[in-house]
């Protein structure tokens, strides 16, 4: 009998000594993020709460298809995705959540509230519900293969327009937003920044120029680093990450002036999480001044990243005065900086899906003809005129807005979805058929 007892005790205790808590991410971040920072949560939360931590680290491919997956979860429990933490993405991504009503409130310790500033260059750092919190800022600009752009005896780009530039043909590399949140909110700016008319003349040229869509955000870095393409739109600590590993002699970054934003990157809590207790110490600890210094470091400094430079503006105050010479060099300070644009956020929220899919109609699944027609404008002379046919819309901005209140509706979707795409095709086969 005490033997029996024994084992069960062993048991017992081999059990508690198994078990551990328990979180689960859902992010588009690259590898490296989860690579940095998953680890080094683990041994905080071990030091801290005396208790280990199990990771489970949930990425469907993109910010897009990140809400799709748990858009779907939601549809089937109400209640719960299953899902504790969604990370990463940008705003107009948390914008779309809060708006299903698919976040929950989250309030910081009053220490830590204390170096979260609400606004950086004008921008909310939160969510005024404390739903939603920046853990990095991003900006987006142009990715370049310096040594390629010299060989070509072309001039290195520092703007938008210069993506529609026709010497650019086959240089450039781009990644489908219908899958990629970063391309998405390129391409919000560009249409912001722009115009509704000219920022789809540029869209079209800069598809035009494009070599192939990709899935991923990161594969357009990847060709520009290999030489397969000599720029990208990039979002900035993909860029600054490989500038600071390869050096500025090869590779290069422009923000387009008074053209770009300055975008949040937060993490959120999601509805009935149900690890809740360790999802607030996860955000409690990644806002915090000694985790965000993970950002902001260079690879191997104390405190900073371990394996590869991350790049990224950190959003707590403590943390640029704790870093103050110790920086990586390319990172700026967001909360001194003002030359950014402003963008309507809840405009960009609300076209999203259907701007991604009108994107997707007209210069991705129709890029084989739009390329045809494209070089047989560039052979004529790249007349304004021809671009400004090519670039011709199905729709204004006004009526996007008012079909994004019916684009829950699959059946109206695909419908919509399959009349620009033969609007694409005739456009673009009328173009690439003459000859001026």
């Amino acid at each position: 009998m005490r033997l029996k007892i024994l084992a069960l005790l062993v048991s017992l205790c081999s059990a508690e000594a198994l078990a551990a808590d328990k979180l689960v991410i859902i992010s588009p971040h690259r590898k490296s993020i989860q690579e940095e920072y998953i680890p080094v949560f683990k041994q905080y939360y071990k030091d801290q709460f005396k208790a280990d931590l199990e990771v489970d680290w949930i990425d469907q491919g993109g910010t897009s298809n990140d809400l799709r997956f748990i858009s779907s979860k939601f549809s089937t429990n109400a209640k719960t995705s299953g899902v504790d933490i969604f990370w990463g993405g940008g705003t107009a991504a948390f914008l779309e959540l809060q708006r299903d009503k698919l976040l929950d409130k989250f309030t910081p310790s009053a220490a830590l509230q204390k170096s979260l500033p609400e606004l950086a260059a004008g921008v909310p750092m939160y969510d005024k519900s404390r739903t939603w919190y920046a853990t990095a800022m991003s900006s987006f600009g142009i990715f370049y293969n310096k040594r390629l752009i010299s060989l070509e005896k072309l001039a290195e780009p520092k703007t938008w327009e210069d993506l529609a530039n026709p010497r650019f043909l086959n240089k450039i590399s781009l990644a489908d937003p219908r899958h990629s949140g970063s391309a998405g909110s390129m391409n919000t700016i560009i249409l912001q920044s722009l115009g509704w008319d000219k920022g789809w003349e540029v869209l079209t040229a800069q598809g035009g120029n494009n070599r192939q869509w990709t899935h991923s955000s990161s594969d357009p870095i990847k060709a520009v680093v290999a030489g397969d393409a000599s720029i990208a739109p990039a979002i900035d600590f993909y860029a600054m990450a490989k500038i600071a590993d390869l050096g500025k002699d090869n590779l290069g970054f422009a923000l387009p002036e008074g053209k770009t934003v300055l975008d949040p990157d937060p993490a959120a809590i999601l509805k009935g999480a149900p690890n809740r207790k360790v999802a607030e110490r996860f955000m409690e600890w990644v806002l915090g001044a000694d985790a965000q210094a993970i950002l902001v470091l260079p690879k191997g400094a104390a405190g900073g990243p371990r394996q590869e430079a991350l790049a990224r503006m950190a959003v707590n105050t403590e943390t640029y005065a704790k870093t103050d010479g110790k920086r990586i060099e390319s990172i700026i300070n967001p909360f001194q900086q003002k030359n950014f644009l402003k963008i309507d956020n809840n405009k960009a929220a609300t076209l999203k899906r259907p701007l991604d899919d009108l994107i997707g109609a007209l210069l991705i699944d129709t890029h084989k003809d739009l390329k045809t027609a494209w070089e047989r404008i560039i052979k004529n002379g790249a007349k304004p005129a021809d671009l400004a046919e090519l670039a011709k819309m199905p729709v204004t901005e006004a009526e996007l807005i008012t079909l994004a209140a019916k684009w829950d509706d699959n059946v109206f979707r695909n419908e919509t979805i399959n009349k620009w795409v033969a609007f694409a095709r005739a456009k673009y086969q009328k173009l690439g058929g003459s000859t001026h």
